[in-house]
C-alpha cells in the first residue's frame, strides 16, 4: 500500500517538475550581459529607436517562450529558451523569470 502511494506521488512530483515555465509577454532576451544593458537603459530613457535597433539584432522579444534558468541574478539572469527542437542561452532582466 505504502509503495502505491509512494509511486503516485512520485508520478505527481515528476509531472510537475516536467512542466515547462513559460515567459509573459513583454520581456526580451539578449545574447550577452551587455546588449541587456543596453536595451534596459535605451527603455528607462523611452529610446524606441536604439530599442528597435537592438531587436533582431542582438535582442529578441521572448513571450510565450518556454525556458529553464542558467543563472539566476539580482537583476538579470541567463535562461534557456525553447523554440521547438532548439534552444538558446539568453540573457533577460530577473523580473521576467519570477
Amino acid at each position: 500500500m505504502i509503495k502505491k502511494i509512494l509511486t503516485a506521488a512520485f508520478i505527481i512530483i515528476a509531472g510537475q517538475a516536467a512542466k515547462a515555465e513559460t515567459i509573459e509577454d513583454g520581456y526580451v532576451g539578449c545574447l550577452t550581459g551587455s546588449a541587456l544593458d543596453e536595451f534596459v537603459g535605451a527603455a528607462a530613457n523611452n529610446d524606441r529607436r536604439q530599442m528597435e535597433a537592438l531587436l533582431g539584432v542582438v535582442c529578441v522579444p521572448i513571450g510565450g517562450y518556454e525556458f529553464s534558468v542558467v543563472d539566476r541574478g539580482l537583476l538579470r539572469s541567463q535562461i534557456r529558451v525553447y523554440v521547438g527542437s532548439d534552444s538558446i542561452v539568453l540573457w533577460t532582466v530577473t523580473e521576467a523569470i519570477r
